[in-house]
């Protein structure tokens, strides 16, 4: 109880407190540990509440002056971690997966993927710029208007993979039905660079008067 009544009523034990979270968000980045960021980012939080407490005990003691230095320190920190996470958020998704090693893979493309290149009723995957994003192609020719589109899961646990953006992203409106190669693109956003896992890459087809389908899937390793 006498700590914590020292933690309010001492004004710079909240600023030094600020260490406990930057450390353990450092330790999450060396260990690739998403679950140590997250307890960071909420142990950070709770000691701007923590700060604000204390401030209005330091007006309360008389010592007003005490509150600039907590409120200069925690506006600075606040906002360089709004930046952090707005534009560079650490992503650990696929660092500790494992990768199959009875699971049968394809390997993506580093080109535009030709005609040759597909069987009947086939598709493939390329990688063309960067790790990420990804350009899917198909020969299968429906027998009516609707549109393509693509969902993923990550191979192990089975979740489901960018599902907000993916299925908008990688749709593909047919109009009229030929046969043709259709491609479009997709981006796969969970995990970072590098750390590559295995994900089950599904084809469904839409039609515009009926029940979507799945027209092929395919496995393989990807990174986000």
């Amino acid at each position: 109880m006498n700590r914590i009544k020292k933690y309010f009523t001492i004004w710079w034990i909240p600023i030094v407190f600020y260490c406990a979270p930057i450390f353990i968000y450092f330790l999450g980045n060396l260990l690739k540990k998403d679950d140590l960021i997250d307890f960071a980012l909420v142990l950070f939080y709770l000691n701007i509440l923590g700060n604000i407490i204390s401030a209005i005990v330091q007006i309360a003691i008389k010592k007003w002056y005490f509150i600039f230095p907590q409120f200069i320190v925690t506006a600075f920190l606040f906002s360089y971690v709004s930046i952090l996470f707005t534009f560079s958020p650490p992503d650990f998704y696929g660092a500790n997966k494992t990768i199959p090693k009875n699971v049968k893979f394809e390997k993506q493309i580093e080109r535009e993927i030709v005609a040759s290149d597909l069987k009947p009723n086939d598709f493939k995957l390329a990688s063309i710029s960067q790790p990420g994003i990804y350009q899917y192609y198909t020969n299968y020719s429906p027998k009516e208007s609707g549109y393509f589109y693509i969902k993923a899961f990550e191979i192990t646990s089975n979740d489901r993979l960018s599902e907000e953006r993916m299925g908008n992203r990688s749709k593909i409106i047919v109009e009229k039905p030929k046969d043709s190669i259709y491609s479009a693109e997709f981006t796969i956003y969970e995990g970072s660079w590098g750390d590559k896992y295995g994900a089950r890459i599904e084809l469904w087809f839409k039609p515009d008067n009926g029940k979507e389908f799945k027209v092929n899937q395919k496995n393989y390793i990807v990174e986000g």
